[in-house]
């Protein structure tokens, strides 16, 4: 009888024991992901560029525009006109050389019932000669291979994509572009928010101003924020076919727009009061995540889809 009830205690403690087990099991658990430190980075220092690339190449910047009936027509060359970082460098092996572009524009945008993604286009072109480009061209890499549902963020500390101070690096074949606030050209441009510098064009022939605005009475300028925000639930990959744990920023994709966060909308932009008009729709680049629009609120003209 007392072997029975030692055999009886035995499988209760065993069943404990499992069920136990099975309730600290680690890898069924969700995690919080509320606090995540982000890995966002944006260098806002213009000094840190001290290259004259025009001087290096011999090579004049351009930027030209001519308009005809409602069509504007710009050409550039892809050499800034202004300081630039060094390339090569650790990040990018690239070599910064001459582009040449040219993109068509509406000069009477209007606003599409749904914002178009910016991924595969050109954002927009700015007045120094350089193109504008969100999203990037590196993307998640697992053991079941690549996915293109997932960008590597160009504005993060975690892996190095060679930008420089103007937040921009050279692709493969010489063509120097931005992915955010391009620094050495706002300093040039002297943009001190006293007042809204517009610095180039959206694909939609929107104009882009950098970070300043006027405020909704009109008198006021301001520097505005996106409304984009972290995830705060962990992501839904496997971390072989999709990037799992908590979005850190290290992806495009882990960031979502959040109504209410900021007056401008998920494309960076709004419409108010601007030096050439008492109301239109416009960009801005901002110092925060995405920096750089990542939609278009109106419809990109086909020149400046990749």
């Amino acid at each position: 009888m007392k072997l029975l009830k030692k055999i009886f205690y035995l499988q209760v403690i065993i069943a404990l024991i499992i069920s136990c087990s099975s309730d600290n099991d680690d890898s069924s658990e969700t995690l919080d992901c509320t606090n995540t430190t982000s890995v966002f980075a944006i260098n806002l220092d213009a000094t840190d560029c001290d290259i004259d690339i025009e001087a290096v190449l011999g090579v004049t910047s351009m930027h030209s525009e001519s308009v005809s009936g409602t069509t504007r027509t710009i050409n550039i060359n892809g050499i800034a006109n202004h300081n630039v970082g060094v390339f090569p460098n650790s990040g990018n092996p690239n070599t910064i050389s001459v582009t040449s572009e040219t993109y068509t524009i509406t000069t009477t945008p209007t606003l599409a019932s749904n914002s178009n993604s910016g991924k595969g286009f050109t954002l927009g072109i700015l007045f120094s000669g350089v193109s504008l480009d969100p999203f990037t061209g590196e993307f998640f890499q697992g053991t079941s291979g690549t996915n293109m549902d997932w960008n590597i963020a160009a504005l993060q500390s975690t892996t190095d994509l060679g930008l420089d101070c103007n937040n921009a690096h050279v692709q493969p074949g010489g063509r120097y572009h931005y992915h955010g606030t391009p620094s050495q050209y706002a300093a040039n441009l002297n943009i001190d928010g006293t007042q809204m510098i517009k610095v180039g064009y959206a694909g939609d022939g929107f104009p882009i101003y950098y970070k300043y605005g006027y405020a909704d009475d009109n008198t006021t300028i301001t520097a505005y924020q996106s409304g984009y925000q972290l995830k705060t639930v962990e992501r839904s990959g496997d971390g072989s076919s999709a990037p799992d744990g908590c979005p850190d920023g290290y992806y495009i994709q882990d960031y979502e727009y959040v109504d209410g966060v900021s007056d401008l909308d998920e494309c960076n932009g709004k419409t108010g009061k601007t030096p050439e008009s008492n109301s239109e729709y416009y960009y801005l680049i901002t110092d925060n995540f995405p920096s750089s629009p990542l939609c278009f609120s109106g419809t990109p003209d086909n020149s400046f889809h990749h």
